[in-house]
């Protein structure tokens, strides 16, 4: 559990603070050319009696890996090398402190990379587009057990580039993934307790019945909702309302349309309108929206996978607390952002069937005990029976795999490195709306330009990058 804790701690200050979006832009300044990828000259198996591999290292970097699941990697490797005699495998992690992608880049730019190394969502398209992914779909074409239907489609999209798999998911989960609710605090208001087919109307109007002046003081103490305002719940918005960042060529900026204008102004409004969600002043005295819930200074909290540790303490200190799907849109739309973790290998890696048969293996091998330290979901759908545990049923989860066939239901945003720049320009206006400064209409008429200008200051500077090299 403590390590759990500390990956998705250091995963989710990284997925809202990482600033890469200058450095992502500035791989493509450096990456090389993109080349063809040979098709592998015989099949690819599994195990000691597998195809004959490279001899020499194989250097793998990890991102975000934590005591417990570097000790699984550590332990794997040593096993590899034993089914592989002549393969060194040299795992390496950088130091606390150093941004993953920076030093991924440095590497790619040295034209030293990794063979083996960590992907996260939103970063394969633009890595394989500048040349610096292997495309393994060569590797799944020629396997004797694995064809690409044995994978979870929402796997395959989001690692997919021009209809080709630049990356091997190892798991993935949906954010925002749990909506908790004090059951103490609906059974004294007599209110049932939310459930998946709840919508967003349901848990206004119940969110509102929550909301008092319970200690009577003359001032409201007990609130009906609470949830963060960073980029992960606003595309839960955004998505389940049918709208979008981008248009389907990612050349234009679509969030001051109205399906993701008023998806932003509804929850904007549950606090500034509606008076049932903590207003961010107080949320900033409460600690945040967790910690609100956890003091239960609030009935509801729109939550992720990374706060279950907490509320599992809090329960021991008498929490009474349960959860269940996040709500639907009012059009009956529920489209989650995709968490994930992958392998890629680099295009100039010189082992290259060593690097396929390494995350090959890990797949098959070390995946059982990777997803009972990260809850979440295996690459491969007959796996599917480790992310359906009794805990997790109890969390709802498994109504989600039904809801993620469809790709549609789990994305990443798009724009790949981009992202976390145009991510920024939004959130500075929506910050805005949050604090009933602009209306959401306003804040995106003039965010939807800014973000427009990066999309061709960084598409027409990849032209440029492009007719030099």
């Amino acid at each position: 559990m403590k390590d759990r804790v500390e990956f998705s701690s250091s995963r989710r200050r990284m997925l809202k603070m990482l600033g890469v979006g200058s450095a992502g832009f500035a791989l493509a300044a450096c990456a090389p050319r993109a080349t063809s990828t040979a098709e592998p000259t015989e099949n690819v198996q599994s195990g000691a009696s597998g195809a004959s591999l490279e001899q020499g290292e194989l250097s793998v970097l990890l991102c975000c890996a934590t005591e417990q699941s570097r000790d699984l990697q550590e332990r794997f490797s040593r096993d590899f090398e034993a089914n592989y005699p002549g393969v060194k495998v040299k795992v390496e992690q950088p130091p606390p402190g150093t941004n993953y992608f920076e030093k991924l880049q440095t590497l790619v730019a040295a034209g030293t990379p990794p063979d083996v190394f960590d992907m996260w969502e939103g970063y394969v398209a633009p890595y394989a587009q500048n040349g610096v992914l292997k495309d393994l779909t060569p590797y799944i074409d020629a396997d004797p057990e694995w064809k690409m239907d044995d994978f979870q489609p929402a796997a395959v999209a989001a690692t997919s580039w021009q209809n080709r798999l630049y990356a091997l998911v190892r798991d993935f989960y949906p954010g925002p993934s749990l909506f908790f609710y004090n059951k103490d605090i609906f059974d004294a208001a007599g209110l049932e307790y939310p459930n998946a087919d709840w919508t967003w109307d349901k848990m206004k109007e119940t969110a509102k019945a929550l909301t008092k002046d319970a200690k009577g003081t003359g001032k409201i103490d007990q609130w009906g909702v609470t949830y963060e305002t960073w980029f992960v719940p606003w595309l839960y918005w955004i998505w389940s309302n049918g709208g979008d960042v981008f248009n389907a060529d990612e050349t234009k900026c679509t969030i001051a349309e109205p399906p993701a204008t008023q998806a932003i102004q509804y929850w904007a409004d549950l606090a500034l309108k509606d008076n049932c969600a903590i207003p961010s002043t107080e949320l900033a005295a409460l600690q945040g929206a967790a910690n609100a819930f956890i003091t239960g200074a609030v009935g509801m909290y729109l939550g992720y996978t990374w706060n279950i540790a907490d509320m599992k303490a809090a329960r021991d200190q008498g929490l009474n607390w349960s959860t269940c799907l996040p709500p639907k849109a009012n059009n009956s739309g529920r489209v989650f952002y995709m968490h994930l973790e992958c392998w890629a290998l680099a295009n100039q890696t010189k082992m290259p069937k060593a690097s396929w048969q390494y995350i090959r293996d890990y797949t098959v091998k070390a995946i059982d005990e990777f997803v009972t330290l990260y809850p979440g979901i295996p690459l491969l759908k007959d796996k599917i029976d480790l992310f359906l545990t009794p805990e997790h049923k109890e969390y709802g989860w498994d109504k989600i795999p039904e809801i993620i066939s469809d790709p549609k239901n789990i994305r990443i945003p798009g724009a790949g490195a981009k992202w976390d720049k145009i991510a920024g320009l939004i959130q500075s206006e929506l910050d805005l709306v949050v604090i009933g400064e602009k209306t959401a209409e306003q804040a995106m008429t003039t965010a939807a330009p800014l973000v427009d200008q990066e999309l061709a200051r960084s598409a027409s500077a990849l032209e440029d990058w492009s007719s030099r090299v």
